[in-house]
């Protein structure tokens, strides 16, 4: 997964906004799609009546379309060669034209039934920083294997620039690592997973009987300041402990190996512990009180979405473990 593509250089406001004020100066065109549509049946068949009949139409109202046609011009089109009808210069002149725009429709038409099919589409997301790089890969893994046409495009953001790009249309689903809430804006919870207050098995504070009152004389490694785990969760299982302790501020992939390498103390999400608590690379350390849970939340404009956000919506909820 990649991030989004950045804008062309050549693609710059200025140049958006001379474009945009291009096509409103433009005129209404006169000329129809319908009477187009019309005036290349009967040039194909030269013959007004097989032209009726393969548009599924009276013969009358294919020559009203093509009469209306030549009086819009101010040019004849036809001339009537006994039963049959002949392209005049004019006509002819037309004819590759219009069928030129009809090949463009067509595409137009391809464009809708790809927007609206399920395996083929993009997907913008853009996720927290900790649950981005922890939980978002194994949520995502399954489905990215199931629809190889489909392509997700990741950013990592804090919780804020997340919200304004949801509600900007920029991405089409979020993942933070709290609850979310705000007009327009459905969410659901993927997970909840316990606080927990971790150091190296061979960490000082591993053997402290009371491990809370001495963090003070220690390294506090803290998730990056803007993410929900530094703002929301770490306080309220600390609370007035290990206040003066020297604040380390690490990017995500670094603060599990400063961890592991007994540089301090952390507070992490037991979901993204589990693993190396088992295997005896972290200890976990015990926390007077009532458990502190975090919310790994996942979230979605309300309203009309593309057949693919539909479908990976769809996966996230029979991945989502809600406690």
């Amino acid at each position: 997964m990649s991030d989004l593509s950045p804008l062309a250089e050549h693609d710059n406001p200025q140049r958006r906004a001379a474009q945009r004020a291009r096509w409103a100066a433009r005129p209404r065109p006169e000329v129809t799609l319908d009477q187009l549509h019309t005036f290349l049946a009967v040039a194909e068949r030269q013959h007004v009546s097989e032209a009726a009949e393969a548009l599924g139409i009276s013969q009358g109202s294919v020559s009203t379309v093509v009469h209306r046609l030549e009086k819009r011009l101010g040019l004849p089109l036809f001339q009537r060669v006994g039963r049959n009808v002949r392209l005049t210069d004019v006509g002819r002149a037309l004819r590759p034209l219009a069928t030129r725009i009809f090949d463009d429709v067509a595409l137009v038409d391809e464009l809708r039934v790809s927007y609206l099919s399920a395996e083929v589409g993009e997907v913008a997301i853009a996720a927290g920083h900790v649950v981005g790089a922890h939980r978002v890969p194994g949520w995502l893994a399954p489905f990215v294997s199931e629809h190889p046409q489909l392509g997700l495009h990741l950013r990592l953001a804090r919780f804020r620039e997340m919200i304004t790009m949801l509600q900007d249309g920029e991405v089409d689903i979020i993942f933070a690592g709290s609850t979310i809430d705000g007009p327009g804006i459905e969410a659901m919870t993927m997970e909840r997973t316990e606080m927990v207050l971790v150091v190296a098995p061979g960490h000082p504070l591993a053997a402290s009987r009371h491990p809370l009152m001495d963090l003070n004389g220690y390294r506090h490694l803290e998730h990056e300041r803007g993410t929900a785990t530094h703002d929301l969760v770490a306080a309220h299982l600390l609370r007035e402990h290990g206040r003066e302790a020297e604040g380390v501020e690490l990017e995500e992939g670094a603060l599990v190996p400063a961890l592991k390498a007994g540089l301090g103390f952390a507070v992490m999400p037991r979901s993204l512990v589990d693993g190396d608590v088992a295997a005896g690379r972290l200890t976990v350390l015990p926390c007077p009180g009532p458990p502190v849970l975090q919310a790994f939340t996942a979230a979605r404009r309300e309203g009309v979405h593309t057949p693919a956000v539909e479908l990976l919506w769809q996966h996230l909820r029979e991945v989502a473990v809600e406690a």
